[in-house]
């Protein structure tokens, strides 16, 4: 995938912008906008719209801070990589190179999630210490912030995890197929397998969604895992991924069996 915008180099590495990104950072920063003016009715205008925008600014950050987990593992185990685009359905690491072994492999793609956790879980501890209790709604902008970040990153993390290829969780199972039969091209086709198996099912579970007005996220779901690239891409689903985990329900909220 081809940026439109360059934003410069990360060691080595290209980091974009595709035009679609821009759309959806639009309707984050509405959608964001429209959820803290209902849930904390005394914050004014700006501080609302201010929180908005910067935690819309803040989510892509942490968008490439997973993705540059997988391309730095990737780079410290000798491949390449050309570039990061972010875009619409959120980021993609361009890794040149085809892992030589399994254990490369399943530390690339584990990368992001664990990263994309320790932010979820640092942003949860840090407005914890600013005073938020996860019974009540954050009393700040910047707990609200905080919260939100939080909740939605640890939702991508256990998002990219399920094995759908090319999902994290997908190139993590073809890893473990892969040490286990020393067959890379069959742990390839396993894992292809058990990704169109997944996409179907959320191509099911989006059209259930649809007819019973829940809404028709997931109906893009599936579809979405076939755009994007498998050779050597490590891809961060994560605008469907916000859809997917309902976490509208999980931010502010902090739902009772959340660690």
């Amino acid at each position: 995938m081809n940026s439109n915008v360059k934003l410069g180099r990360i060691s080595g590495i290209e980091i974009g912008l595709h035009y679609s990104w821009f759309i959806i950072a639009a309707l984050i920063v509405f959608s964001l906008g429209e959820h803290f003016r209902q849930v904390n009715p005394n914050w004014g205008a700006g501080e609302i719209w201010i929180a908005a925008l910067f935690t819309a600014v803040l989510f892509f950050v942490t968008l490439l801070l997973h993705e540059l987990a997988h391309s730095l593992v990737a780079q410290s185990r000798g491949l390449k990589v050309r570039a990061i685009t972010l875009f619409a359905l959120g980021g993609v690491s361009q890794i040149q190179d085809d892992a030589t072994d399994a254990k490369t492999e399943f530390w690339v793609a584990i990368a992001g999630p664990i990263a994309s956790l320790i932010i979820g879980f640092s942003c949860l501890g840090i407005a914890l210490g600013l005073g938020w209790q996860r019974s009540t709604e954050p009393h700040t902008a910047a707990i609200g912030v905080l919260v939100w970040l939080g909740y939605i990153n640890i939702a991508l993390a256990f998002f990219n995890m399920i094995p759908g290829f090319p999902l994290d969780g997908g190139r993590v199972l073809r890893s473990l197929v892969w040490a286990i039969t020393k067959n890379a091209d069959r742990s390839t086709r396993i894992a292809a397998r058990v990704g169109q198996v997944v996409a179907f099912l959320f191509i099911l579970d989006g059209i259930w969604r649809y007819f019973s007005g829940a809404g028709f996220g997931l109906v893009l779901d599936g579809r979405s895992q076939g755009q994007l690239r498998r050779g050597g891409d490590y891809s961060c689903a994560s605008w469907h991924a916000s859809l997917r985990c309902d976490v509208a329900r999980l931010r502010h909220r902090g739902p009772r069996n959340e660690p």
